[in-house]
């Protein structure tokens, strides 16, 4: 993610989120499955997944908890096809020059230069989540995002109109206290993490998400590319509770690009303005 002015607070957009939950939690039954759709399961009663979250662990690697951003010779550990993998690495070698005016055949990060993440990536986010699950869709916020994982046993839209999205296109169903989503058609030119690695136009994402505790959501991953992977890949993510004490405010969403951005990008590169 790219450089921000001052901290992430813990329940950021608490004031939109509290505003959506109203409508949410007013909202029709859900219909029921048909011929070629997806289940429409839904339990009696819905997980409360309420309150603000984040992902735990580092967002540079989105299989690695403990990876840490901009570690020479630390990459993603997708199972990319041998010709994948050399150009991923080759990849990650332009991108360390990211922020230097100096460095030459640079890759700016996606993320920098659209001023939005986009999906996968947002499954390991440095920003606060907030859930709502509602009979029929499940809303996830985050950051300025708004994830909607239909579960009323929709179909996939005609071909013809399966263009890629930054988001997707999520629908899902209930396996108990599990939700159970399916993305496919996101955008293949956005990296999925810090580093340059990005899908191909075939590649969908499966998330099983459910409240282990009080304090942890856990989002089970699998990332199926038959153009670029050897085979799924898996992994798991976990959110935790944030504090809601009366000292949190919101804070404002990831901005870039306008006249206030202290990291303009010029010819394509980002040019880093430290503090005074």
């Amino acid at each position: 993610m790219r450089p921000r002015n001052g901290q992430l607070a813990g329940v950021r957009q608490a004031a939109a989120a509290a505003a959506l939950s109203v409508a949410l939690l007013v909202a029709p039954g859900a219909p029921a499955a048909e011929a070629g759709k997806a289940p429409a399961s839904t339990p009696a009663q819905l997980p409360d997944w309420s309150g603000a979250w984040r992902a735990r662990g580092s967002v540079a690697l989105i299989s690695q908890e403990t990876g840490r951003m901009h570690v020479r010779g630390t990459i993603n550990d997708a199972p990319l096809k041998p010709e994948y993998l050399k150009q991923y690495q080759v990849d990650t070698e332009r991108a360390r020059g990211g922020g230097d005016p100096n460095a030459a055949d640079v890759l700016t990060d996606t993320n920098t230069l659209n001023c939005f993440a986009g999906f996968p990536r947002y499954i390991a986010a440095p920003f606060p989540y907030a859930f709502f699950n509602q009979r029929g869709k499940t809303w996830i916020i985050i950051d300025k995002a708004v994830r909607q994982i239909f579960t009323d046993g929709r179909d996939w839209p005609n071909q013809d109109m399966r263009w890629p999205l930054m988001l997707g296109r999520s629908r899902g169903h209930w396996e108990g206290d599990t939700l159970v989503a399916e993305t496919i058609t996101m955008r293949p030119d956005m990296w999925l993490d810090t580093t340059p690695l990005m899908l191909s136009d075939e590649a969908s994402v499966e998330e099983r998400i459910r409240r282990i505790d009080d304090k942890t959501i856990e989002n089970r991953v699998t990332i199926r590319d038959p153009v670029k992977f050897t085979h799924d890949w898996k992994f798991t993510r976990y959110y935790v509770r944030l504090g809601e004490g009366p000292e949190e405010w919101p804070d404002d969403p990831e901005l870039c690009g306008g006249t206030d951005d202290r990291n303009k990008i010029v010819d394509g590169k980002v040019t880093v303005q430290l503090p005074q």
